[in-house]
């Protein structure tokens, strides 16, 4: 298994990242209520039938309503690889690693990070306004208040499925974190499932078993049985694996359009699921989570499928800042076509992503089809899109990454290796041999011309 190898310091700066960012901070224990809020009491109901919670944390209510975002990880007891929590004015307080400041100062600098913001994507960033509250209290000496104020945390959770699942993805047995193991473990198993007729899967959600160890989870379809037993397995897999879905805590489920579903054809049917746990309160533990299907034997009008596009040759100096572009020409088979879901897929240098769609052969007016200014390896998740591509559109993905070490990077599976890859759900689906020629899911990806900016 590839690690993240990270230096015990550098690890602990990236600690107050938000939900699963590689935190290596560990709480002190220290008696609190259950949820993020610590302590926090309903005193009645808004007119849309939401509890209205109270909280006295010591922080002003202005500080406290920015910090709000935070905490569905970072609460009084964290969750998602969050080390620390950031719900009271003594857990501001409280020293950073090696004398590098207050807890406080690390969340202001966090922030502020362009490059790896908190909270993390697909979280949305917070605004100029409460950012500029936030740094105004530090400033102002960050003084405590005993003010009660109202709201809580955002939920944790992934948004329920419209429709009952009937298909649940999970490992033969637990996955079992064990004492002194390491920060971050990559974990894959297999699940088939047979068939005696073509069906499709209309939504997808993950199945999160223990939130505390659980980092983020990515579903794969193979084309060979893989093992049903929990196993350390490279941090992207393999590449010979389709990616279908991913989550990372602030994302959410997966619905198909009711225009197409996921194929899962008659016979065997192999998923894989890869897990990325994180031991960042360094705490013994079981887990057994995975992803929830909905399935009908009603056909849709498509099957949808997945496609890369972006480039797996390219080269990034060392100590460098570095973009490629990456042109792919819509031919035929892809006529009409409509992109509805996008997951961006680098490893840890990995720094932005963007695909647009440029009309007439690449002469006319861009159109953003999806972007993610900061591409964040710790947080990857599936974005919603709905754009139409038809012959004579090119597809142009820019990846760029920041390379601080001596080496020169490329393609590669592993996480010391780089990738670029825009995952895109698309229906109808290309069938594997389109009039003779193949076409799979990386075919676009190995079909761009890519040069650098």
């Amino acid at each position: 298994m590839v690690g993240m190898n990270l230096v015990r310091t550098v690890v602990v700066l990236l600690a107050l990242a938000g939900c699963g960012d590689g935190a290596a901070l560990e709480a002190t224990e220290r008696d609190r209520a259950k949820g993020p809020d610590g302590g926090a009491e309903p005193i009645g109901t808004t007119p849309d039938g939401e509890p209205i919670v109270t909280t006295k944390t010591g922080l002003p209510c202005d500080v406290d309503a920015v910090l709000k975002p935070c905490q569905t990880c970072h609460g009084a007891q964290p969750a998602y690889g969050a080390g620390v929590p950031l719900v009271t004015w003594d857990d501001l307080q409280r020293p950073g690693p090696g004398g590098a400041g207050k807890v406080l100062d690390l969340v202001g600098q966090r922030i502020a990070d362009d490059a790896r913001p908190m909270p993390p994507s697909p979280n949305p960033r917070l605004t100029a306004e409460a950012r500029a509250t936030y740094d105004g209290w530090v400033k102002a000496g960050a003084p405590a208040s005993d003010a009660t104020c109202t709201g809580k945390a955002p939920e944790a959770g992934v948004k329920a499925l419209s429709c009952t699942p009937d298909t649940v993805l999970t490992a033969k047995k637990d996955f079992v974190m064990e004492p002194g193991s390491a920060l971050d473990q990559y974990v894959c198993f297999g699940v088939d499932v047979n068939l005696a007729k073509k069906r499709h899967i209309t939504a997808l959600a993950p199945k999160v078993d223990n939130a505390k160890i659980v980092h983020h989870i990515l579903l794969f379809q193979s084309n060979t049985a893989v093992s049903g037993d929990p196993f350390p397995c490279e941090a992207f897999g393999s590449a010979a694996w389709k990616l279908v879905a991913g989550w990372a805590p602030g994302g959410d489920n997966l619905e198909l359009p009711k225009e197409a579903g996921f194929p899962e054809e008659a016979g065997a049917t192999h998923w894989v699921i890869q897990m990325h746990y994180n031991n960042a309160t360094a705490k013994t533990g079981t887990d057994r989570s995975g992803y929830e299907l909905c399935t009908t034997e009603d056909l849709r009008p498509n099957d949808a499928g997945v496609m890369a596009l972006g480039s797996i040759s390219f080269a990034i100096p060392p100590r460098s800042e570095t973009t490629i572009r990456c042109d792919y020409a819509v031919d035929h088979r892809l006529n009409g076509a409509t992109f509805f879901n996008a997951s961006p897929h680098m490893h840890t240098r990995g720094a932005s992503m963007t695909t647009e769609r440029l009309p007439n052969l690449g002469r006319g007016t861009p159109e953003p089809v999806f972007e993610q200014k900061a591409f964040s390896f710790e947080a990857q998740a599936n974005f919603p899109i709905d754009k139409k591509v038809q012959l004579g559109d090119v597809l142009r993905t820019r990846c760029g990454w920041k390379n601080p070490s001596d080496l020169t990077l490329g393609f590669g599976e592993g996480t010391n290796d780089e990738m670029c890859f825009n995952f895109i759900g698309y229906y109808p689906a290309v069938k594997e041999l389109s009039i003779g020629v193949p076409f799979t899911w990386v075919t676009p990806a190995t079909l761009s011309l890519c040069t650098p900016e």
